[in-house]
């Protein structure tokens, strides 16, 4: 995720069994004060989540 935003009536999102390839990722998306963080919450297969500001 480049630059993760939320929308102000959301405070934390989370997407579960997202399929990238062959593997899956659970993420969580959640604001922590002024910013917006991504959270691997569990990732299956040879995946990699990055998350940049």
């Amino acid at each position: 995720m480049n630059e993760p935003r939320l929308p102000s009536f959301l405070d934390e999102v989370t997407l579960r069994h997202l399929l990238i390839g062959n593997g899956s990722a659970d993420i969580a998306i959640r604001r922590s004060g002024l910013n917006v963080v991504v959270d691997v919450i569990d990732r299956k297969g040879n995946i990699r989540v990055l998350a940049t500001a």
